[in-house]
């Protein structure tokens, strides 16, 4: 394995860390295989959130199916995702509990060399970290980003998740209205970025931009100043517009819905 490879794996596993976190925090269902695979169930009612997933680029298919079997029957949705494109055996050991809908993710890196970035304003708009008494008042704002039901990101109001090393969660607002959220997992010198959203009738201002490099900005606060995501397909030229290189793909295997 070559020193990209090596890098990559480091933040994919930062990534199943991430996750690792928001079950032991809301549910305390998360394990790993011996090979490195993470299992991690949150709880919440929709697949992104209850995972197993590998960070090996040579994922194993016994130790994936063996986490599976463990919870079988799963009582929430739940998905597999691995490097690159999954090998047959691993796509019959998800077609076995019913997840044959793949789905590629980029995974997306700025590198410390694109520099700090300057201080974003966009129509006075404020990010700041929530407290815990305010993370039900996140959670909700996400839900709206993503214009899903509240239920599905119940779980990021759970107070412990505002205690847990290296996780901070933020919103965007206009006078006091939160127009947007962010959330960052440091771990090392990793930056992980996850839950960019607006709420739709704020979109194409420049929102998610600033949001985007506020996380950056935090980082290197942090001393991360490797930044990483996983985007949609279409948010791809928006990342790469603010510094982020696509390095690979995730594929995430899922029930159909």
């Amino acid at each position: 394995m070559n020193s990209k490879d090596d890098r990559l794996t480091a933040m994919v596993s930062a990534y199943a860390d991430a996750f690792a976190d928001l079950a032991a925090a809301t549910t305390g269902r998360t394990r790993r295989g011996t090979q490195g695979s993470v299992l991690a169930i949150s709880g919440a009612p929709t697949a992104a959130l209850n995972l197993i997933v590998s960070p090996s680029p040579e994922p194993s298919a016994e130790e994936i199916a063996a986490l599976a079997a463990a919870e079988s029957p799963w009582e929430v949705p739940w998905s597999i995702q691995v490097r690159g494109v999954p090998g047959p055996r691993i796509a019959e050991a998800a077609a076995r509990h019913g997840l044959t809908h793949f789905e590629r993710e980029p995974l997306m890196v700025r590198r410390p060399d694109e520099g700090l970035p300057e201080e974003q304003t966009v129509d006075g708009l404020r990010v700041r970290v929530v407290p815990v008494n305010e993370l039900d008042r996140y959670a909700r704002t996400v839900a709206a980003g993503f214009e899903a039901p509240y239920e599905m990101f119940e779980v990021l109001a759970e107070p412990s998740l505002g205690e847990t090393d290296g996780l901070a969660f933020y919103l965007a607002e206009l006078d006091g209205v939160p127009v947007g959220t962010g959330m960052t997992a440091i771990s090392g010198d990793l930056t992980g970025i996850f839950n960019i959203t607006t709420l739709p009738s704020y979109r194409r201002r420049g929102y998610g931009r600033v949001i985007t490099l506020e996380m950056v900005r935090a980082g290197f606060a942090a001393g991360a100043g490797t930044a990483y995501l996983y985007a949609s397909e279409m948010g791809e030229p928006v990342y790469q517009s603010v510094g982020f290189r696509t390095q690979e793909y995730l594929t995430v295997i899922s029930a159909p819905s």
